[in-house]
């Protein structure tokens, strides 16, 4: 199942065993932010760092929630203890941390920040800073 959702994603990168980083298909990614990781029990787990849930995520792509797991063959599970390494995390929200000090540079130097990059996380176009 992780083939035909890779297939569906941009800019897909391995990133270790199982794991991989792409584009966010729910919001309007340039720069992949979406951690995915395939268990060894077969569970896929999804991680948008620009906020979007895994019910929009898997909705961008024309699947449900229950794609995300295999065959139930019993009725417990263990809770995964760190899915994702600090590593891949990193990896994914190095855009969004230039933005963050960016904005907290240019907020240092008494820029005041427009309304919309106070109130829209995942859909403003930060190119008016000048900055990146």
């Amino acid at each position: 199942m992780i083939e035909v959702l890779l297939s569906q994603l941009t800019k897909v990168k391995p990133n270790g065993r199982g794991q991989y980083t792409a584009c966010c298909p729910a919001h309007n990614d340039k720069h992949p932010s979406l951690a995915i990781r395939q268990t060894d029990d077969g569970k896929i787990l999804l991680k948008c760092f620009g906020g979007c849930s895994a019910y929009e995520i898997v909705g961008a792509v024309g699947f449900s929630l229950t794609d995300l797991f295999p065959p139930r063959e019993s009725n417990h599970s263990t809770p995964i203890k760190n899915p994702f390494p600090a590593s891949s995390v990193l990896r994914c929200i190095q855009s969004e941390a230039l933005i963050v000090v960016t904005a907290a540079c240019n907020m240092a130097n008494g820029v005041v920040l427009l309304k919309e990059d106070r109130s829209t996380p995942c859909n403003s176009s930060f190119a008016h800073w000048g900055c990146l």
